[in-house]
């Protein structure tokens, strides 16, 4: 290992790897660093082990996500001892502890915040110029292949195209406004762009991605305008649209979920609660008979499924509340579900309430919803057996394909595993569903 390393080390080029943690809106913001890598003359590295550069790519959004960027960081710091490389950490843990992170972290050489992904290149090669030699050349293949809009490290049959960044909603729980700052649209013509080379280097989905999507183009039909050029490009089979607040616009967008083929049949819509009560402590809007009407003018697109997410032990919370939330599960029947236990963030509204609910009552609560919505979600994978899904082949692994109906985002919902000698990835047919297990399916190929 070490004589490799060595010898790596005395090669003309450098490297980097980008570990990215939290949702695909990192995944989509790596891929901005990925580019501005390439461009300083970096060239990919297939593990962090044998990278010059590592990258870190954090998140802080709940505690669990706090936790994992610490333990991430740590065991990358134990990588670089023995590598003899940079580490570099990125993202809004840095942008929210960089102090401590300098302090506390003496294994990391550089941090900066959000924002600054598109100048990752430039900020590293600044820092480290020592480490720099122009490689244009070497990458201008790369560049031209468009190779970034996708991992280097395993090419997927998609991408996640972030159309804006920061929020205005100033939910009371959340940190994320305070460190991406205000609601700011992308270009439409950066987007279409951005979605065009994703399309031309092979990939068949385009999943949109932001803080607040359906924020964009505020009370406008911009975004309306966008989703249906996009749509357009020639090669693209699914256009998926990810965090649409559950608001009127939102309700008003599901018409186009009718009306263009390309839109996969699949709402994510983040309720967050349904006692109007929580609601307005969590300073977000919605009411019970509010997501209850939504979801069902979402069910009347054929095959659409919906995905939704609550947060258990909010301060105030009651157990009418409690019912209130499991008489939902029962009623609504949501496929799929994101539960967390509330943690209080420092520097939110939230975190400064009385925790009148401990941590292992809240764990309770969550693990109640769970179960109850473990028995919806059994009687929904029963109502699949035997039926055949529109899919798309995600990766092959031992005579095993990774197949995702077109109800299911990549990396957050459901897989059917479909034994294979002959389907590629990013492959566009059918699937038939034979069996399940609590989330994961299994299936035979049909087209």
């Amino acid at each position: 290992m070490k004589s490799s390393l060595k010898e790596k080390k005395e090669s003309v080029t450098k490297s980097f790897y980008i570990t990215t943690l939290g949702c695909p809106k990192n995944t989509a913001d790596s891929l901005h660093m990925e580019k501005s890598l390439l461009e300083e003359g970096l060239i990919p590295s297939k593990t962090p082990e044998e990278s010059d550069f590592h990258l870190i790519n954090t998140c802080t959004f709940i505690q669990s996500a706090t936790e994992e960027t610490i333990d991430t960081i740590l065991t990358a710091g134990k990588i670089k001892r023995q590598a003899e490389q940079k580490l570099v950490v990125v993202g809004c843990f840095a942008e929210r502890y960089p102090k401590e992170i300098r302090g506390d972290m003496p294994e990391v050489d550089l941090v900066f915040g959000t924002g600054r992904y598109s100048q990752a290149g430039k900020i590293i090669k600044e820092q480290f110029p020592q480490d720099f030699v122009n490689f244009a050349d070497v990458n201008v293949s790369l560049l031209d292949r468009d190779n970034f809009i996708s991992s280097f490290n395993s090419p997927k049959p998609y991408a996640f195209i972030k159309v804006s960044d920061g929020c205005n909603r100033g939910c009371h729980f959340c940190i994320i406004p305070k460190l991406r700052g205000e609601f700011r649209d992308q270009p439409e013509d950066k987007i279409y762009g951005d979605s065009l080379l994703a399309v031309k280097r092979g990939s068949k989905e385009i999943c949109i991605v932001s803080q607040d999507t359906v924020f964009y183009g505020r009370d406008t039909d911009k975004l309306k305008d966008l989703l249906n050029r996009i749509t357009e490009i020639d090669g693209l089979e699914i256009l998926r649209l990810l965090y649409l607040y559950p608001d009127k616009k939102t309700e008003k967008l599901i018409d186009l979920f009718a009306t263009n083929a390309k839109i996969a049949p699949y709402l994510e819509s983040p309720i967050q609660h349904v006692s109007e009560r929580v609601l307005k402590s969590m300073n977000r809007t919605g009411s019970y008979s509010f997501f209850g009407d939504l979801f069902g003018k979402a069910r009347q697109v054929k095959d659409l499924e919906i995905r939704t997410s609550l947060i258990m032990g909010y301060p105030g919370e009651t157990a009418a509340d409690v019912d209130e939330v499991l008489r939902f599960i029962e009623e609504v029947k949501p496929e799929k579900l994101a539960l967390f236990a509330f943690s209080p963030q420092e520097g939110t509204k939230a975190g400064e309430l009385k925790m009148d609910v401990n941590k292992k009552e809240a764990a309770r609560r969550v693990n109640l919803v769970r179960n109850a919505h473990l028995k919806v979600l059994k009687d929904i994978h029963l109502s699949r057996i035997g039926k055949i899904y529109p899919a798309i082949v995600d990766s092959i692994e031992n005579g095993i394909a990774e197949v995702r109906r077109f109800q299911d985002a990549p990396e957050i919902d459901e897989t059917v595993y479909v034994p294979t000698t002959s389907l590629q990835v990013g492959q566009i047919g059918r699937v038939k569903i034979n069996s399940f297990s609590e989330y994961d399916m299994d299936g035979t190929w049909e087209s």
